[in-house]
């Protein structure tokens, strides 16, 4: 998008943006741009608060002020919880809170990977659905793919990068984005809706750090990041762990 900006500003359009990778916008250098610290796919900060994502579009939009750039502007606060948990009075009745199954090992090996994460994802479901019958919406899908499916491509390819991907019409490393993407988005999805998880935060922590998808994530990125292929290593260093995460461990 800051590059599209750039040839808009040229054309006589002028042009604000929001930015999510601060490194990125530094980069590309657009005419105008406010740098959020919010998580990926929520330029806004958290749903159900229109308030706030108000305040973002305004500061947003503030920077049209400035004739000449490049602008960029860090916004002021983080993103307050979420309010899409349900209540304790609402989980009466329910089933119990999601424990996904644990690798005794941090470091075990990639071929055991495979079983505990589809059975994870089948003990989100329950979740899952409740959270798109409670929201009406879902942002999984873009892969065409079964979320099992996804999961089983995504350990498949941990053992054996020459793994054929589960769709032909798309080049493979867009497969496996596409496939990583919607498991993300199932799992944030599904443990919103449970109390303790109404903040972005605790969300990321939780997938990254807790869960079986969160282990494959990271080893992903290792895979990715010595791959010999250009677009697995464009992965590794973008979309794959967010630098939050990455961080924390140095």
């Amino acid at each position: 998008m800051g590059g599209l900006a750039i040839f808009l500003e040229e054309a006589g359009l002028s042009t604000t943006s929001i930015s999510l990778i601060r490194i990125n916008t530094e980069k590309v250098a657009p005419p105008r741009a406010l740098w959020v610290p919010f998580e990926l796919g929520r330029p806004l900060g958290a749903p159900n608060d229109p308030d706030f994502q108000k305040r973002v579009v305004h500061d947003a939009l503030a920077l049209l002020d400035a004739e000449a750039g490049p602008v960029l502007v860090d916004f002021p606060d983080d993103a307050p919880a979420t309010s899409s948990a349900l209540s304790e009075d609402e989980m009466e009745g329910l089933v119990c809170l999601i424990a996904p199954p644990k690798l005794p090992d941090k470091n075990a090996p990639v071929s055991e990977l495979g079983q505990p994460l589809v059975k994870e994802i089948g003990t989100l479901a329950p979740w899952y659905n409740l959270a798109v019958s409670k929201r009406g919406r879902t942002t999984v899908g873009p892969s065409g793919l079964k979320i099992a499916e996804a999961g089983k491509y995504l350990a498949a390819f941990l053992e054996d990068q020459a793994t054929p991907a589960p769709r032909d019409d798309i080049p493979a490393g867009r497969a496996l984005k596409l496939s990583y993407e919607d498991l993300k988005a199932y799992y944030g999805e599904a443990i919103t809706v449970q109390p303790g998880f109404d903040g972005s935060g605790r969300v990321e922590d939780w997938l990254f750090n807790e869960t079986v998808l969160g282990k494959v994530l990271w080893r992903l990125q290792d895979i990715c990041a010595a791959s010999d292929d250009e677009y697995y290593r464009y992965l590794s260093g973008k979309s794959i762990i967010p630098d939050r995460q990455v961080e924390k461990l140095g």
